[in-house]
């Protein structure tokens, strides 16, 4: 049995290590050539405290973005470091599989397990990927641990293992659910290669690790959490437990069409349908039932549970999470493709390939229409900016030196024919997000430049918010004004929230 440091420097592994980081360039190569900013990340390019993560529960997420990566927002490097933690956590679960050398297959379906479309949206926030490749690596490090029964010194290796999947979870929640699955993969991978192992001992093995890790994740969640005290306000609003109990109908429907979004069942959550994926879930639990030469439905069951198991916060939170939660889903899905690819049954095996290839190609569809989507809003925002800097600049008595807020009425929707998944932010303006958020905007022009523009106070919005409401909407003439050092621009018809707000504490007065 290899020891920890012979899988470092086997030369199989740093061959495959390469061929795996290509296949992810393949896979990624318009996230990594391009520099398309997401809602969100106009705020995270200026943030000096990273402390927010911690409001979240997120601290390992704090100690990189404190210690590694001052400003995660960056071309290239953020979404490379993803790719790197998918190559290593790739090798690590071959590895606990006993599989060194790599065959085509295996290559093959690691598109799956680094790009299956639910990664996309987690993938277009550049102030999260690269955390999210490390705590990647760090839960499949975690489950590599607790199965290489060859190394000495079970114990201490048992509490790395817990220790690697709570900083895992403390990069993102989502992890639990995610290392779970993964440790069934690989348990019931190894039962079907004959690997001489209990099944049930390696379930409850891995029951233990996630349990662990949870309370080792809890307590430095408890200690960071004491030296701020900030809260999320979103990040708090997603949980609602009892809602399940009140409305349990609707939380399983919710659920089941969760489900069915992510798998590629409908239009709705890609853009296209992705219907080879359902037919390669088929063919892998058919390999499954048809191979294994004991406990068959013990493996059939672990292995359905697998996809189950990515929707189970759903239930926590009223049925609806966003797409980017499901971070076991990828893991769940190679787990089929992989039974399927390489089953014993050549019939099997050679339409399931062409299924793969089918699937895989229909993944660089989905990437490439955000990828247009992301490259025609940038286009309309960047020129959008400048219009408004433009005519705020023309305007009699602008001072380039002096410092300006910003109050918007509305906002301004980008509109394309190409697909807008309801859960991503590809493809929105910064214009239109939230019905127009004046500090977003603001932001988003300093960025770009336009240096002397900040956004406004909830004084300055009052002052200014009936006025706004009369104003003409943008482009036309007097849609933009400055009054007392506040920059007006009313962008849309349709009043925000906040200017709702706005609106009824004047009247209130």
């Amino acid at each position: 049995m290899d020891t920890p440091q012979t899988i470092l420097i086997r030369p199989s592994s740093i061959r495959a290590a390469i061929n795996l980081f290509a296949i992810f360039v393949a896979m990624y190569f318009s996230e990594l050539a391009s520099f398309s900013l997401s809602i969100d990340e106009e705020v995270a390019a200026f943030r000096t405290d990273s402390s927010i993560w911690i409001a979240q529960g997120r601290w390992g997420a704090y100690l990189i973005e404190r210690f590694l990566i001052p400003n995660p927002v960056m071309p290239f490097l953020a979404p490379a470091i993803f790719g790197v933690g998918c190559v290593a956590a790739y090798l690590l679960v071959m590895d606990a599989i006993d599989k060194h050398q790599l065959s085509i297959a295996e290559y093959a379906c690691f598109a799956i397990f680094c790009a299956f479309p639910t990664w996309f949206f987690i993938v277009e926030f550049y102030s999260n990927i690269a955390a999210v490749g490390i705590g990647m690596a760090a839960s499949a490090l975690a489950i590599w641990l607790i199965n290489k029964i060859g190394i000495p010194a079970a114990g201490s290796r048992f509490l790395v293992a817990v220790a690697a999947g709570g900083f895992a979870i403390s990069i993102y929640q989502s992890f639990a659910p995610a290392i779970l699955v993964l440790g069934i993969a690989v348990g019931v991978l190894q039962a079907r290669a004959g690997i001489e192992r209990s099944l049930s001992k390696d379930l409850i093995r891995v029951g233990a690790l996630v349990g662990g890790s949870a309370i080792f994740y809890a307590v430095g969640n408890a200690i960071f959490k004491s030296f701020t005290s900030k809260r999320s306000e979103y990040f708090e609003s997603l949980f609602q437990p009892g809602f399940f109990f009140q409305h349990p109908v609707v939380v399983t429907g919710r659920v089941l069409e969760a489900m069915g979004g992510a798998l590629g069942l409908d239009s709705g959550t890609y853009g296209v349908i992705l219907w080879a994926v359902p037919l390669l879930l088929i063919l892998g639990g058919w390999t499954l039932f048809k191979e294994s030469s004991r406990t068959t439905l013990l493996l059939l069951a672990a292995a359905l549970v697998c996809l189950f198991i990515p929707f189970g916060v759903h239930v926590l939170a009223a049925g609806i999470m966003p797409v980017r939660s499901l971070v076991g889903l990828p893991i769940a899905v190679w787990l089929f493709v992989y039974l399927a690819v390489t089953s014993s049954n050549a019939g099997i095996s050679i339409v399931s390939a062409i299924l793969l290839g089918v699937v895989i190609f229909q993944i660089q569809v989905i990437q490439n229409y955000r990828q247009a989507s992301s490259y025609l809003v940038d286009k309309h925002d960047t020129l959008l900016a400048a219009a408004i800097y433009d005519r705020l600049a023309a305007m009699r008595g602008f001072d380039t030196k002096r410092t300006y807020a910003l109050t918007v009425f509305g906002g301004r929707p980008f509109a394309t024919n190409y697909p807008r998944p309801p859960s991503s932010t590809v493809g929105y303006s910064f214009f239109e997000w939230d019905g127009g958020n004046a500090w977003r905007i603001a932001y988003y022009m300093k960025l770009l430049g336009y240096s002397n523009l900040n956004g406004p106070t909830e004084q300055q919005v009052d002052q200014t918010i009936v006025r706004l409401s009369t104003m003409p909407v943008w482009p036309a003439p007097g849609s933009l004004e400055i009054e007392d050092g506040i920059a007006l621009i009313r962008l849309g018809e349709t009043p925000s929230s906040a200017n709702r707000q706005a609106l009824a504490r004047v009247a209130n007065r």
